[in-house]
């Protein structure tokens, strides 16, 4: 491979075909991925890692799309009825969303619909994007072990992750897309994948740690399964991590969590008080928050955290459109392609780490994992061989 075939030959360009574009790197795309995993910073009030994508978006509006590709139909009713649904929800709750700035949360969601428009009809160089990732976690991961960016939690990594469950969902998810999408050869995912795993341990998150251990599995054995078994795997794994018995959750280097445990039950059992009383369209936009003894807290819970902004309708429409996602790259990872197999493997990272964290099926990673899957999924068959 030449230099200029590599992911440091940084030509910062849009060429007429977008075909081409995918096989090169895209200075703009590297360095704005390369952001994401950046979570500490905040620019005006807006994290910077949100504003990468912004950014991102923006450029993608005066580019080509791969081979005149359009997002799929089903995609942009699911989206669009997403966003009537919260916008719905909004007007609907307005007097009681005082304290609330709802409109900021539904710009969050059109982002991320942005992203995903973005990715899925192939303005974003996948190879460029992967490469960013990589380099960012790598980059972020080695920081957070030497202490630069923050110790937000003494003895579990943070760094410019800030808070390591979050940090965990950003790596168990994102983290696999980019051991795969960074480059073709195996060594060079081996020595991405290396310092992105220890991340995740040291992390120190019992349902990260599950998340990825679920995608191990999905990547050496589910891909290859058909899509009813696929499917049934998928979600048993997702299952079992909200059905594992308690006292096993609480065993050998975890047995220290049991003060936070019970914090956590009393979180969810408030979550359950607010959805109680919920209209069907939920209780608006950002208000997936509780208070306990004057203290708020985020919702401990990303598919009750959804109910609440956006009612059973909210939940339902993120779900089918994550399950979408999975069947639609489900033939090529079927046949050996290691980066469809790595979306579906991100989709279940997706679901598990949805049950014991509250901001995560509306987040931003969630519509890189489509977006990657979606765009990946316009490649023809014959474009690039099986991964092996």
């Amino acid at each position: 491979m030449s230099a200029k075939d590599t992911p440091w030959a940084l030509p910062d360009k849009t060429v007429a075909r977008a075909d081409e574009a995918d096989r090169e790197i895209r200075a703009t795309d590297f360095f704005l991925l390369a952001l994401l995993p950046v979570r500490s910073i905040a620019v005006a009030g807006f994290p910077l890692n949100e504003l990468a994508i912004v950014v991102l978006v923006g450029l993608c509006a005066f580019r080509p799309s791969r081979g005149g590709a359009r997002l799929p139909g089903a995609v942009v009713l699911i989206i669009g009825a997403l966003l009537a649904v919260l916008v719905y929800s909004g007007l609907a709750n307005g007097p009681a969303l005082v304290e609330v700035d709802w409109t900021r949360r539904v710009g969050h969601v059109v982002i991320m619909a942005g992203m995903i428009w973005a990715g899925g009809t192939g303005r974003v160089s996948l190879r460029s994007a992967g490469a960013g990732l990589a380099t960012g976690f790598v980059v972020v991961i080695a920081l957070a072990i030497v202490k630069v960016g923050g110790d937000y939690y003494p003895g579990r990594l943070t760094g410019y992750l800030a808070d390591p469950n979050a940090g965990a969902y950003f790596i168990a998810v994102v983290g696999i897309l980019a051991i795969f999408f960074c480059d073709d050869r195996a060594k060079v995912r081996i020595a991405v994948a290396v310092p992105i795993v220890v991340g995740l341990v040291l992390v120190y998150s019992r349902t990260g740690l599950l998340a990825g251990a679920f995608a191990a599995v999905w990547l050496l054995l589910g891909r290859r399964l058909g899509q009813v078994a696929g499917a049934v795997l998928s979600i048993g794994m997702v299952w079992a991590v909200n059905n594992i018995p308690e006292s096993l959750t609480t065993v050998g280097p975890f047995s220290d969590r049991s003060g936070s445990d019970r914090l956590r039950l009393r979180i969810i059992a408030q979550e359950q008080v607010e959805l109680a009383g919920a209209p069907w369209y939920g209780n608006g936009p950002g208000t997936a928050t509780v208070q306990i003894r004057d203290l708020t807290f985020y919702f401990h819970n990303s598919y009750l955290a959804t109910r609440q902004e956006g009612g059973w309708p909210a939940l339902l429409l993120i779900l089918l459109l994550l399950a979408y996602c999975f069947v639609v790259v489900s033939p090529q990872s079927r046949q050996g392609d290691l980066k469809a197999a790595a979306c579906q493997a991100a989709i279940v990272s997706t679901g598990v780490m949805a049950i014991t964290l509250g901001e995560v099926l509306l987040d931003t990673p969630v519509s890189v994992v489509v977006a990657f899957a979606l765009g990946h999924a316009l490649r023809r068959p014959a474009e690039e061989p099986p991964d092996g």
